[in-house]
């Protein structure tokens, strides 16, 4: 099973502004999370890996200063037993992130757009750009 499938399904069904910031925020974390599991150096997809890292950690910080963020609680770990090596390939990693950020991007710009608040619609693009560039570096779409 994906490790960002539940994000992913958060994340679709996110209706208001806070619930998508919060939904995003947390499809950020799991990637984080899957990414770092799968990161190794022998890989072909590591500089990928290292690189999209970098990226969801800054999308994540962008939807940090979102002010409609609704206060996270402090005891609940991002990725809670999610830091076991997943049985899915760094291929499927790959793949599965991509199309997570994907959605993050459409979903982040549209929230953005009708966010009354100037701080929002920073953060949201801010964001969107970041899970952009997760997408151009995970997404495979030759043979």
């Amino acid at each position: 099973m994906s490790p960002v499938l539940g994000p992913r399904e958060r994340l679709q069904h996110a209706a208001a502004l806070p619930a998508v910031l919060e939904a995003s925020y947390g499809a950020f974390e799991q990637m984080l999370v899957a990414i770092r599991v799968h990161e190794d150096p022998a890989s072909g997809l590591f500089g990928a890996f290292v690189m999209t890292a970098a990226s969801a950690a800054d999308g994540r910080d962008a939807v940090a200063f979102a002010p409609s963020l609704p206060p996270r609680p402090g005891t609940q770990a991002p990725g809670d037993g999610d830091g076991e090596p997943a049985e899915e390939d760094d291929e499927a990693v790959a793949e599965s992130v991509a199309a997570l950020s994907r959605l993050l991007a459409v979903r982040l710009a549209q929230a953005g757009a009708s966010a009354p608040d100037p701080g929002d619609r920073a953060a949201c693009a801010d964001a969107a750009r970041c899970a952009e560039d997760i997408y151009g570096l995970l997404h495979r779409s030759g043979p």
